[in-house]
């Protein structure tokens, strides 16, 4: 996997949780999202990568394992052509969309209000 990637993605995840209005635990979210009570969300703020679609999945699968241990995430589809993903971190809920015709990953943040 491409370090600078991951790198990417870790860095959005951490920058979107300095400016959250409300945040909950990891042991909150799994409950939350495991009752089907999701945190509600507020604007969006979206990043776009080029990414060709067998790197995206790697990266997006590569980041769900890292946090899934602690954090809820839901694959949402997952098709020839789009791959995505939601997870919620302590601020914000986020979906990770591979594309396989745009090539491209896009991330979206909604922190929690």
């Amino acid at each position: 996997m491409n370090t600078k990637i991951t790198v990417v993605l870790t860095l959005l995840i951490i920058s979107f949780s300095v400016f959250a209005a409300q945040t909950y635990t990891p042991r909150e979210l799994q409950k939350m999202v495991g009752a089907g009570n999701y945190p509600a969300q507020g604007g969006t703020s979206t990043q776009t990568k080029d990414m060709r679609f067998p790197t995206c999945i790697s990266t997006v699968n590569n980041v769900i394992s890292s946090i899934s241990g602690e954090y809820p995430t839901e694959i949402i589809a997952n098709t020839a052509i789009m791959y995505l993903v939601k997870l919620w971190t302590n601020d914000s809920a986020m979906t990770l969309t591979c594309s396989k015709p745009d090539k491209k990953l896009v991330i979206t943040s909604a922190s929690y209000i």
